[in-house]
């Protein structure tokens, strides 16, 4: 393995474009980008490991994301069934996105609940941020709660073919319990709703 020389890089920093971070047994020498898409950059660091050997560590950086709860006042939640290309398998989950660079998170949550779902909400709540694949991977999920809909007409991307639903957030806390429901962002953007509305209480699944 060979790692190229610290000069023939851009300036250092860690990923975050920012230096190490205070404490860190990681120690950054050099980066170098190596891939980049429209919704996708790979960067490889020249580091030095926690247990002093150099190595590299290739940080994927897919822009950050927003998934969102969307409840009708009954407490129906808006889910969409779309099909996953890495996965190869259509799955249910909540309607969600990419934040644009340089796009405000809550902005980016509201472009993408109209485009995917045709939905407006007038009130909005951030459920919480959350990493979702930190060992390789500097992406940041952002989960809303949004209220008090009102409905328009949808403007999916042409790489979305997305089916709606609308279905009991109870039924939807059930569903993340027995894996009907799986994505990691998903899962966790539904369960905080739920405890952000009923507290400790758990649903009746039957």
């Amino acid at each position: 393995m060979s790692f190229p020389p610290k000069d023939a890089d851009t300036p250092t920093h860690a990923p975050g474009d920012g230096p190490d971070a205070p404490g860190s047994p990681w120690r950054t020498l050099s980066h170098r980008e190596v891939y980049r898409m429209p919704w996708l950059i790979v960067t490889e660091y020249a580091v030095i490991r926690p247990d002093g050997k150099r190595g590299l560590y290739a940080v994927a950086d897919p822009g950050a994301n927003v998934t969102i709860v969307a409840l009708e006042n009954d407490e129906f939640v808006w889910l969409i069934r779309e099909f996953s290309y890495p996965l190869q398998r259509a799955r249910w989950i909540l309607p969600a996105g990419r934040v644009e660079q340089g796009e405000d998170p809550l902005a980016a949550a509201q472009r993408e609940l109209a485009e995917e779902v045709g939905l407006h909400a007038d009130t909005w709540q951030l459920l919480g941020t959350s990493p979702l694949s930190g060992g390789f991977s500097t992406q940041i999920s952002h989960a809303y709660l949004a209220r008090h809909l009102s409905h328009g007409p949808a403007a999916p991307e042409g790489t979305e073919a997305i089916e709606p639903r609308c279905i009991p957030l109870r039924e939807a806390y059930a569903a993340c319990l027995d894996g009907s429901i799986s994505d990691a962002a998903v899962v966790l953007a539904i369960w905080r709703a739920w405890a952000l509305l009923h507290g400790d209480e758990s649903p009746s699944l039957r």
